[in-house]
């Protein structure tokens, strides 16, 4: 936005030198027999030239502002404490569930205060229903562990609860549980369908994993040993996964 301002800024200045010598152009215009012959050379001023050049980058700015936008992702994001409680956080940005989310804009609160009961919950529901068919959640444990369950909320992007109008809004699915002991390893899988790309983000602890990986449809992150990390003290966490 800021780029599209300054280019709108260059071409009103443009423009006002441009009309200025276009007022003296005409005192000549009435003096002179050839008009022709003077507009060919007034358009082949540094001015003219320069106006035009101005204008047809300022359109490209402004395709490139109002055409596509970010594609969204998909993080998942991972708590695990010692005692085995454990939560699992996914982000939906309400744009997947379009035909081409690109063009879409991000839906704000102002517009979500506007839906009624019946179509925010649906708009739960379907989040409920595409997180599995985008996402696995993959946990090596001789007990098992059970099938995820997610409740699911409006907040804002990036977390935190909706206040203002202009906020954007997606939905937070969220799933708690326990690990059993014998839980081993975990890791997140990208289904391969789709375009979404998928973001493996991980706490132990209260203490963020410092590496972060992007999944695209098909791939599988690395894997997190869930008991060495949780025996390990948190400034060894940070060191074994930088």
């Amino acid at each position: 936005m800021i780029c599209f301002i300054v280019v709108c800024w260059c071409v009103f200045v443009v423009s006002k030198i441009d009309f200025e010598f276009y007022t003296i152009k005409l005192e000549y215009l009435t003096k002179m027999q050839d008009n022709n012959k003077l507009m060919n050379v007034f358009k082949n001023t540094p001015i003219f030239v320069a106006q035009r050049v101005v204008l047809f980058f300022a359109i490209l700015v402004f395709a490139s502002f109002s055409g596509a936008h970010p594609l969204p992702e998909i993080p998942v994001w991972a708590f695990f404490e010692s005692d085995g409680t454990t939560r699992i956080e996914i982000e939906v940005d309400p744009r997947c569930f379009e035909k081409d989310p690109e063009k879409e804009l991000y839906m704000l609160n102002w517009y979500l205060q506007r839906c009624d009961g019946k179509e925010k919950a649906e708009m739960l529901e379907a989040a409920k229903g595409f997180i599995p068919t985008r996402v696995a959640l993959l946990f090596d444990s001789p007990e098992g562990i059970p099938k995820p369950t997610f409740t699911c909320s409006f907040t804002k992007l990036g977390g935190g609860p909706l206040k203002k109008m202009d906020d954007p809004v997606v939905i937070r699915a969220i799933w708690k549980t326990k690990l059993p002991e014998s839980a081993k390893t975990y890791q997140v899988k990208a289904r391969g369908v789709g375009i979404f790309s998928v973001l493996f983000l991980n706490h132990v602890n209260d203490r963020a994993v410092p590496r972060i990986q992007t999944l695209f449809p098909g791939e599988e992150s690395y894997v997190l040993e869930l008991p060495l990390l949780i025996a390990k003290q948190p400034a060894q966490q940070a060191r074994a996964y930088e």
